[in-house]
């Protein structure tokens, strides 16, 4: 029988883990900040912030991540700072302009989800709406009104779990011809109230 739990962080020795999952969903959007995809993919690894991180587990192994926002910082430290140390500065100049279009910000009363993913093998066995439930009573934890997240459309499964979770589209936005670079046209802002 599995168990599931859903924790907050992750620690040192699951790192690579959490790092190869979030790159697995999101390395085709990541990956044109930084020309190479086991670059971009050790850079996204090492930035992960765990106190940023609500953390899946089945029977004590990884199996979802879900990022957020809170004070000022999300699931990942992509800053020019540490990207400057760690790729010298035109290549953090070039990773900092191709990222600003994806750059989600935190608002006053709302938890801004930071990336959900879940381990391939995994989909379908409700580990996602555990991770979104979890999201939700860490929003509550922060006396947040809401939890928002951003869905993309080329992912039209995640989209449907959000909504029968109880997420609302409240707007969209056009990558127009960046697209392109970043594997998908257009992206729905959705949000949830706490408490619903």
């Amino acid at each position: 029988m599995t168990t599931l739990a859903i924790g907050n962080g992750f620690t040192e020795a699951e790192r690579a883990r959490v790092g190869a999952l979030y790159w697995e969903a999101f390395g085709r959007k990541l990956r044109p900040a930084f020309g190479d995809s086991a670059i971009g993919s050790a850079q996204v690894t090492a930035a992960l912030t765990a106190d940023r991180m609500l953390v899946a587990r089945s029977d004590g192994e990884v199996v979802g991540v879900c990022g957020y926002h809170r004070d000022g910082r999300g699931a990942a430290d992509l800053s020019w700072g540490r990207l400057r140390r760690a790729l010298g500065t035109p290549a953090a100049l070039r990773a900092l302009l191709v990222l600003a279009p994806l750059d989600r910000r935190e608002r006053p009363g709302v938890l801004v989800l930071d990336g959900i993913c879940v381990d391939a093998g995994q989909r379908g066995r409700g580990v996602g709406s555990a991770l979104l439930s979890a999201a939700v009573e860490r929003a509550r934890h922060y006396h947040d009104q809401w939890v928002q997240l951003s869905v993309v459309d080329t992912n039209p499964r995640a989209e449907a779990l959000y909504r029968r979770l109880g997420f609302r589209a409240v707007g969209e936005g056009s990558l127009g011809a960046l697209g392109q670079v970043y594997g998908f046209q257009r992206f729905t802002t959705m949000r949830k109230k706490v408490g619903e």
